[in-house]
């Protein structure tokens, strides 16, 4: 869930007051030592991946946006606590007998400014996302629907698409195959309504503080761009009775480490990544903060197919041979990362799995004299080396750096040399989805628990291809895949689409994540979820326990 503003930075030097959004801290040391006031009651204090570029679920294609987005916005079905689907704006649904048409009823709702939602803002927003001139990354998303594809590619209009608002509160869908993962997709940003009267009012202009209007648990108060965002409880929410806090505020931390020691200041109570160099130091000293879990997050290599060298297959192949990926496991990143031989995550729903490359089972050493091998057949050797770039996000997180640096050491050795370019992780993913690198280490989590969400990113011209990887064969499979009804046979059309990729060497899986969120005990209602998804909505603060902790 991949995926550009400055301001004041946050001061963590000693007796530094600071003042965000409601909440007043004392900070004396960067440690954690030292006196602090009593934080807000009711208020969250969140630890997030990175600074968002916007809240306009249309245009959102990053993991720390959608943690906003998702509080202030809510589509048809929502995340319980566990990441499942539940009920969202529908309160109820059915479908066909063949699962090409699906009925929702949408609750009794309004707007955070009172309007009614109803289910034209639906389509709407699906219009939105898949008109070409809005150039959305999630653009594919909602290909599901009957004629999205077309509509998207500017062969039809916006309202040939297979929706239809059979009154306010009716909305009859209709998809282009049957998709039993239909009720987790409808969980996603690109799915959610928007309100028209807002949005055609106020041009892009709409998602700023005071003019952004929404329909989840909590409004857009304030976006100090760089420091941090505040929303505050949206009382026309339709279960505002049921929230306990009163205020989300979250702070972009793409220094793990810097926000690990605010969170021992006091200042966060959930930080959404750990430093990994640290984690031996927090299994030993404060356990109690980390409960890791399998996730649906992969992390990978990507390389330039779109031009030389890396559209050579021989050079492609040799990149993924050097990579050691049980070195940087157990030895760079030991915290329990799953070395990746494929694209798909273990355990992901209705998935035979068993896919992997062929190399997976051959020793290192032979591995890196095959590499070399091939890059010799490709022109290059010791006294021609392949001279290239290395890019990484997020330039103050070490455990990227460290990655990297062993990476680049690896690529050393089958001759090809790699400078590292560490960037702004906005920035980062910007210029990988325009295809202006050769090398990059994105990540890439889950938008729902279903193979095809990862496949989906080698599918020619899709907007988070980053590689620009292009076959009509896999192409075709993936479709055969999305049209067959049977879970069975799907999964394994699923795999043989996965298989083409590892044939073609379409990118380099360096490992599967487990959860790395920091979690203090007083914070009620966090779940560890395959998913990585955590709504406001279902938090709540034990503020004696706060206290006693932050003493």
């Amino acid at each position: 869930m991949s995926k550009r503003k400055m301001s004041r930075r946050l001061a963590l030097g000693g007796g530094t007051a600071l003042v965000l959004g409601g909440g007043f801290y004392l900070a004396s040391t960067p440690s954690g030592g030292g006196a602090h006031a009593r934080p807000q009651p009711g208020t969250f204090h969140l630890g997030n991946a990175g600074e968002p570029f916007t809240l306009d679920p249309t245009m959102s294609d990053a993991v720390w946006e959608n943690f906003i987005i998702g509080d202030l916005m809510m589509g048809l079905t929502t995340e319980n606590p566990d990441g499942h689907p539940i009920p969202g704006m529908a309160e109820s649904w059915e479908a066909s007998a063949d699962g090409l048409t699906w009925r929702f009823k949408l609750r009794d709702a309004v707007w955070s400014d009172g309007a009614p939602l109803t289910a034209e803002d639906f389509l709407f927003a699906w219009r939105r996302v898949l008109n070409p001139k809005q150039a959305a990354s999630y653009a594919y998303f909602p290909y599901i629907l009957k004629n999205a594809e077309p509509i998207n590619a500017g062969k039809l209009p916006g309202s040939a698409l297979g929706a239809t608002a059979v009154d306010a509160r009716t909305l009859d869908v209709q998809l282009e195959h049957p998709a039993p993962y239909l009720l987790e997709m409808l969980m996603h940003a690109s799915m959610m309504p928007l309100p028209r009267h807002v949005v055609e009012a106020k041009g892009k202009a709409w998602t700023q503080p005071g003019n952004y209007v929404g329909n989840g648990a909590f409004v857009l108060k304030d976006w100090i761009p760089n420091d941090h965002i505040t929303a505050v409880k949206n009382p026309r929410f339709f279960d505002a009775a049921n929230v306990k806090l009163e205020r989300v505020i979250y702070y972009p931390t793409t220094d793990y480490g810097a926000a690990l020691r605010r969170l021992r200041a006091g200042e966060l109570d959930v930080q959404d990544r750990l430093e990994n160099n640290q984690f031996r130091w927090i299994k030993k000293n404060m356990p109690e903060l980390i409960d890791p879990v399998p996730q649906l997050i992969l992390e990978t290599v990507a390389v330039n197919l779109t031009r030389p060298p890396f559209n050579d297959l021989r050079i492609r192949t040799a990149v993924n041979l050097a990579i050691n990926r049980e070195a940087i496991t157990d030895k760079i990143v030991p915290v329990g990362y799953v070395p990746a031989y494929n694209i798909v995550p273990p355990n992901t729903a209705n998935y035979p799995g068993g896919t992997a490359f062929a190399f997976k089972t051959m020793p290192y050493p032979a591995r890196t004299a095959l590499a070399q091998k091939l890059m010799r057949e490709a022109g290059y050797g010791p006294d021609k080396r392949l001279r290239t770039t290395y890019m990484i996000r997020s330039t103050a997180a070490g455990s990227y750096r460290a990655v990297a640096a062993a990476l680049q050491q690896m690529f050393a050795v089958v001759y090809i040399d790699a400078t590292i370019l560490p960037s702004d992780a906005q920035i980062f993913y910007k210029q990988i989805q325009e295809h202006d690198f050769d090398m990059a280490q994105p990540g890439w989590q889950a938008d729902f628990n279903d193979a095809s969400n990862f496949l989906d990113l080698f599918i020619s011209g899709g907007g988070n291809n980053w590689g620009g990887y292009s076959n009509p064969e896999f192409d075709r499979m993936l479709n055969a895949a999305k049209a067959d009804p049977n879970i069975e046979s799907r999964g394994q059309k699923l795999a043989a689409a996965e298989a083409i990729l590892l044939k073609d060497q379409a990118a380099m899986p360096l490992y599967f994540w487990v959860s790395g969120n920091l979690v203090r005990p007083y914070v009620k209602g966090w779940k560890a979820n395959a998913l990585d998804v955590h709504r406001s909505r279902w938090i709540a603060i034990d503020e004696k326990a706060r206290a006693v902790t932050l003493a």
